[in-house]
């Protein structure tokens, strides 16, 4: 389709005419760091803990060491994307995946040698992280912004469906280490070829010209408003309780009773409810003020949390993992929403990258936090009754934030 005027393109152009950048984030999100390597981290800790004797909670500790480079990183990584834009980052750094997940594989019986190979994974692999899906989004989508990046980040829903599903079966047929392998040739024979040619125009969308042009607040400025201190927060709070749970969701389940598979499978039901929230949160945001589309979804895990400490059946606990799902198909697109929407796409990469890091330290934590709660006590509950609070106190963070507030710059509807 040819444009000859300079009318605003419409949320529905947007996507009929830019739907391969939405495709090659959608691809990077899933083989990405907080993608495949994460959601997968759970089938891993009963091999694991079998093959060396480690813990869970020494286990889960790895995903501290995952989101550490994106911790140390993103505010920095973010400033070169604003600069340099995000595609070029985006392809070198799957790359450094592949290297760091075969590093991975190479690991024990040291557990030096697994925690340094997460570190790996971290710090090549920092550029698969939503910082640069999310910018590559926010500047060529305008009117369909939440949408799209619903779309893209529910790459992750993808992630988590087949992930897990397919990782159990490798590693019941060849071992850990294979999986692993396997994983680390996709990212760079797969993947980085189809994203390299799907996002062949993604630095030249209309919010990727002059940075002066574009509407928005400097970090500094973001920093001292109180708008920054709730998403910070509230994401925070949200992700501590979220990374635990879904890390520890497979053990949990066949804590329960459930063998390695069909926990692994019901797991990978979440993935469709992450695919949903992504979409559902997206369309809505896009519609309605984000805050309150957050109060909605953000608390949901919390109901998941009290059926699972209730020890009721089937169809319940099926329920309770459709609730984790949709609202973690929600905290990430709101972070990136919030984001442009009440500081701006002129500095949006620096921004995220702070709360990024902020939202990378509570995912690292959460998990070995959990593992520990288990570790001390023999049980998740303890685990699953901080959750609820962290949910609740997430969402109502979130909730407070008010109107979006008018940008300096070219448009100030348009940050």
């Amino acid at each position: 389709m040819t444009r000859n005027d300079d009318r605003p393109l419409t949320g529905g152009m947007e996507l009929r005419m830019r739907w391969p950048i939405i495709l090659a984030a959608a691809l990077g999100v899933a083989i990405g760091t907080t993608g495949i390597p994460y959601y997968t981290l759970g089938v891993f800790i009963k091999p694991l803990e079998a093959e060396f004797g480690w813990s869970r909670s020494q286990i889960g500790l790895g995903a501290f060491f995952l989101h550490s480079g994106t911790f140390l990183l993103s505010p920095f990584l973010g400033g070169i994307v604003d600069r340099h834009g995000p595609r070029g980052i985006a392809l070198t750094s799957l790359v450094g995946l592949g290297i760091g997940l075969a590093l991975l594989a190479a690991s024990g019986p040291s557990l030096l040698s697994y925690y340094a190979a997460w570190i790996a994974v971290a710090m090549l692999g920092c550029g698969t992280t939503p910082l640069t899906w999310t910018r590559m989004i926010g500047q060529n989508f305008q009117r369909a912004r939440g949408l799209a990046l619903g779309m893209a980040l529910a790459g992750t829903g993808f992630a988590s469906i087949f992930g897990p599903r397919f990782c159990a079966y490798l590693i019941e047929e060849f071992g850990w280490r294979a999986a692993y392998q396997l994983i680390a040739l996709a990212a760079v024979f797969l993947i980085l070829p189809a994203v390299a040619y799907c996002s062949r125009k993604a630095d030249k969308g209309p919010g990727s010209g002059n940075r002066a042009e574009l509407a928005g607040v400097t970090l500094r400025q973001a920093v001292r408003t109180r708008h920054f201190a709730l998403i910070a927060t509230g994401i925070f709070c949200v992700i501590l309780a979220q990374a635990g749970s879904m890390v520890h969701l497979v053990p949990m389940l066949s804590d329960r009773g459930l063998d390695a598979g069909e926990a692994a499978s019901m797991a990978g039901l979440m993935g469709f409810a992450v695919i949903t929230g992504r979409l559902l949160v997206g369309a809505l945001i896009d519609r309605f003020h984000a805050p309150r589309v957050a109060v909605c979804f953000v608390p949901l895990p919390a109901i998941s949390m009290a059926i699972m400490l209730m020890g009721t059946g089937h169809y319940e606990t099926v329920l309770a993992i459709l609730l984790i799902g949709l609202a973690a198909g929600a905290e990430v697109d709101l972070m990136a929403y919030l984001v442009s929407r009440y500081f701006g796409m002129r500095h949006y990469g620096v921004i995220y990258g702070v709360n990024l890091s902020i939202f990378a330290l509570g995912a690292g934590i959460g998990p070995s936090l959990a593992g520990l709660s288990f570790d001390r006590t023999g049980s998740y509950d303890q685990a699953m009754v901080a959750a609820i609070a962290m949910f609740l106190i997430g969402a109502t963070l979130i909730g407070s934030l008010g109107r979006y507030p008018e940008l300096p710059g070219r448009d100030g509807k348009s940050g």
